[in-house]
This record gives structure tokens, sequence and C-alpha cells, in this order.
């Protein structure tokens, strides 16, 4: 069984090393509360949620990513494709939830 190799082009390869690190920037960025608050002794843990939500979701994405456009064809290209799917929804959870916080913060808390 001879299936055909999947070859991605020179800027979808572009836009999977730009989701990649998106991806890997928000999975730094869940990790900055965790570690300000490291050794406080009135700390609830619940600033480790988004750090393994994180960890979760966007760390893998971001890898298939990257090596999908390091690879540029084969099996790495087929997960990197649906990897630019679950990039992208996540993207949007994540700028929905920044406009509702926004929204939230500007109506004066009434």
């Amino acid at each position: 069984m001879d299936q055909a190799v999947i070859t991605v082009s020179s800027r979808l390869r572009v836009i999977y090393v730009a989701l990649g690190v998106i991806m890997l920037a928000l999975w730094g960025a869940s990790l900055i509360p965790p570690i300000e608050t490291w050794g406080d002794p009135n700390e609830d843990g619940l600033s480790y949620v988004p750090a393994f939500w994180a960890t979760i979701t966007c760390l893998p994405v971001g890898f298939f990513l990257l090596a999908g456009a390091a690879a540029g064809r084969g099996r790495h290209a087929e997960r990197a494709r649906t990897a630019r799917w679950l990039a992208a929804g996540l993207l949007a959870l994540v700028v929905a939830f920044l406009i509702f916080q926004y929204i939230g913060d500007s109506s004066g808390g009434s």
C-alpha cells in the first residue's frame, strides 16, 4: 500500500513555524504565575492549572507544527496539518477569553 507523500509549500511552512512559536509562547506564558508564586505559603495551587492545561494542549501542538515545518513532507506534514487547525482553535479561544476579560475589567466591576 503505497500512499502519496504529502509535501508542504514554503508559505505553509512559514505559517507552521509562526503558529508553533505562538503555541510555545503561550505555554511559556502559562508558566509565569507558578514561578512568581514559588515558595509563597499563601499560594493555593490554582496558578498551576493554566500551566497544566497548556502543557497538555499547546506544547504538543507547537512541537507538531515545528516538526512539520522542519520536515516539510511525510507523516510530520500530515500531523502538522491537523495541528494547524488545533492551534487556530486554541488561539481563537484564548483571544475570546482575553476579549471577555477586557470587557469585564472595563465595565468598572458593577
